[in-house]
């Protein structure tokens, strides 16, 4: 399951969280949301989204 958390802090700050992203898709899902919120000042990416992601697809044959 995709997952993106959203906190606000009592000082105002705006975090956001991803969850179930392989790689970098995170960046590119969450795209709308930044422009929305507006400017970064900090990103920290986690160390999943430095592993290559290789899409795997399975055929199921009915024999």
């Amino acid at each position: 399951m995709k997952l993106v958390q959203i906190t606000v802090t009592a000082d105002g700050r705006i975090e956001m969280s991803t969850f179930g992203f392989p790689g970098k898709s995170c960046v590119e899902a969450t795209k709308f949301l930044k422009e929305l919120l507006g400017e970064e000042t900090f990103i920290k990416m986690k160390p999943s989204v430095f592993v290559p992601y290789v899409k795997q697809t399975q055929f199921l044959h009915n024999s």
